[in-house]
């Protein structure tokens, strides 16, 4: 867990409990409220783009041992924190993840419709990652094109 710095408030992303909570019904696990969250968390650990209390981790999801979904389930209490991210990561998190992330997500897996259901559906893959990540370089790629 990523210790919190005094005099400095962490952010907080995005939060699986929200979804989980609006399930409409008990056909998904609760860790299914943390599969996108976990997809943008693996993405930037595959970018060197998290705090430094994340970068044991890296090994294991660039060898594909576990997925960003775990990592975000099991050391950041199924959150995406300011505190997980590095300076940089923080500022693409704050110019994408708000705005366009859950889009890009919605577009590459044709989720029509706004139920926590149909988000969370997306099964935690690293196929389903790879679909995804194309997107997110080139979303990477405009935010450093204008910074």
């Amino acid at each position: 867990r990523v210790p919190n710095r005094p005099g400095v408030r962490s952010m907080k992303y995005d939060d699986a409990e929200y979804y989980f909570l609006n399930f409409e019904t008990d056909a998904l696990p609760n860790e299914a409220g943390a599969t996108h969250i976990g997809m943008f968390m693996a993405w930037m650990m595959l970018h060197d783009l998290v705090s430094e209390d994340l970068e044991e981790a890296i090994d294991e999801v660039k060898s594909r041992q576990v997925t960003g979904r775990e990592i975000v389930v099991d050391a950041s209490d199924c959150k995406l924190l300011s505190d997980d991210l590095s300076e940089e990561g923080n500022a693409f998190a704050a110019w994408y993840y708000e705005d366009k992330y859950i889009g890009d997500y919605c577009r590459v897996f044709e989720i029509s419709g706004d139920s926590a259901d149909a988000l969370c559906s997306v099964e935690d893959t690293w196929d389903n990652f790879d679909k995804l990540a194309p997107v997110l370089d080139q979303r990477f790629a405009e935010w450093q094109a204008q910074a």
